[in-house]
């Protein structure tokens, strides 16, 4: 991986590309529409890239050109409408591209905090990310070496702890800069 700040970016605005991206790693959180809406110029900035897709929120039908906050796309597709997320062969197509990379950010992007117990979360990340996997096997032939925490939130260390035998090599959270702080 290249030695520069890494940048978390969840919905892309065009005003984005004013910036100079080439500084950081770019880091797409996600898997939303926008990312790829504006993939063609993305591609053009010669750093490395890093989509993080929730496997279990891609979008199978039509895609919206509203492009939403990152919170309302969420809720949206919490409640059965992936419109939008990238599609699987929009994934496919980003993984094939120079410099880019498609990491794993959990199969249902679910909030952690709301289980209560220890036991609970262990049993929902072991299951979650089984499927996680098995997705990106079965789609993409692809074994993910970058993990992203769903919500930025490795709860205190046991998240990437539990990742371990998944091989991953890099893991994001909330160390990252957000966009918003640049822009």
């Amino acid at each position: 991986m290249q030695n520069k700040p890494v940048l978390m970016i969840h919905e892309f605005d065009k005003k984005f590309l004013k910036l100079d991206l080439q500084n950081y790693i770019l880091t797409f959180d996600d898997g939303l529409f926008s990312q790829f809406f504006y993939h063609n110029e993305i591609l053009k900035i010669p750093t490395e890239k890093i989509f993080f897709i929730s496997t279990g929120i891609v979008c199978e039908k039509e895609q919206s050109l509203n492009f939403p906050t990152c919170s309302d796309a969420h809720k949206k597709a919490f409640n059965g409408n992936k419109e939008d997320y990238m599609t699987k062969e929009q994934i496919i197509f980003l993984l094939n591209q120079k410099n880019v990379k498609i990491g794993g950010h959990s199969h249902s992007h679910t909030n952690l905090n709301n289980f209560k117990s220890l036991n609970e979360k262990v049993k929902y990340i072991e299951n979650d990310t089984k499927n996680m996997m098995n997705w990106f096997e079965k789609n993409l032939n692809h074994k993910p070496e970058d993990f992203c925490f769903p919500y930025n939130e490795n709860m205190n260390g046991l998240y990437n702890g539990l990742l371990k035998k998944y091989n991953f090599k890099n893991f994001f959270g909330e160390e990252r800069i957000s966009i918003q702080k640049i822009y």
